[in-house]
Order: C-alpha cells, then structure tokens, then sequence
C-alpha cells in the first residue's frame, strides 16, 4: 500500500519530468534526433520516426499520470528503464562523451553512472505508484503537503541533475 500524499508527490513529480522531456525534444527535434542518434543503437532508418515517437509517448505518459490512468506507472517505468538501459550500454562500450539528451537543447549533458541510477531511482517510484493507494480521505492539509512535497521532489531532482552535469568539469578540475 501506498499511501495518497505520496502517490500524488510521485505522480505529479514524474508527471513534471516526462512533460518536460516531450517538450524539449518536440521544441527541438533535430537536437533531440542528433541526441538519439549518438546512441548508435537503432539502426539508421528508425532513428527519425523513433525521435518523433518518444516524446509523443513521454507527453502521455505525463498525462496519463495525472489523469491516474491504470497502466501509466508502467509506461512511466518502461521509459526510465529504457533510457537507463540505452545510457548504460553506451557507458559499457566507454562512450561517456556523449550528450544523455537530459537538459534538452540548452543543456548538454554527458553520460554518467549517476543519471543511470537517477533513470533506475525515477523508475522504482514509477513503480510504486502503481500499487495499491491507502483508502483514506485528503484534507487541505495534505494538499498543501503535497504541493510542498512536489516542489521538494522537482529541487531536489533538478539539484542533482545539475551536479551530475557539473562532474566532468569538476574531474577536470582535479586533474
């Protein structure tokens, strides 16, 4: 069981991160194509209709969460962990030095170990939304918990995904 205050931070929060995700990569889908393709995973001829599917199927999912829908804590989770899986076969063939597609055009952003776990963390609580919600009614109160909580979550995962961007640098640094 899950209780309600948390399945709404969750919701809401994976909600913000995948809408997010479709916009920067329909705002600039050459970018996002280039990203892709730099994965060398797809073979050439399903990189452009793959590049225009997924933030199709991100902005759903995204909806899909908000609107509670059954099955949208397994599209959430099958994305994360087919992001996470693409950035870590890429990291096991010693291609760090290509751009995740995380920060959108504005933001390049290496591969790393620490965005696979972010990918795998942001799934497990994809998962955990699809369990069974606590039947207990919400007062104001807990709205206002949840707003702040929500708030916190999108700091918090917005403060890491920026230290993340900033490790090259910071082993430059060092060297």
């Amino acid at each position: 069981m899950i209780d309600p205050l948390l399945d709404l931070v969750l919701r809401g929060g994976l909600a913000a991160i995948l809408g997010y995700a479709a916009f920067h990569k329909l705002k600039d889908r050459a970018t996002f194509e280039g990203q892709l393709a730099a994965y060398a995973l797809l073979p050439e001829g399903f990189v452009h209709p793959m590049s225009r599917a997924l933030p199709l199927v991100e902005g759903a999912a995204a909806l899909f969460l908000l609107a509670r829908s059954e099955h949208a804590s397994l599209l959430s989770a099958a994305l994360l962990l087919l992001y996470a899986g693409a950035m870590g076969i890429n990291l096991a063939r010693g291609r760090h030095d290509i751009d995740c597609g995380c920060g959108g055009p504005e933001g390049r952003q290496t591969l790393h170990w620490a965005l696979v776990l972010r990918n795998l963390l942001l799934a497990f609580g994809a998962l955990a939304i699809g369990l069974p919600s606590e039947m207990r009614p919400l007062s104001w109160a807990d709205y206002a918990i949840a707003i702040l909580g929500l708030l916190a979550f999108l700091a918090l995962y917005t403060a890491l995904n920026a230290l993340v961007a900033n490790i090259p640098a910071t082993n430059r640094l060092k060297a």
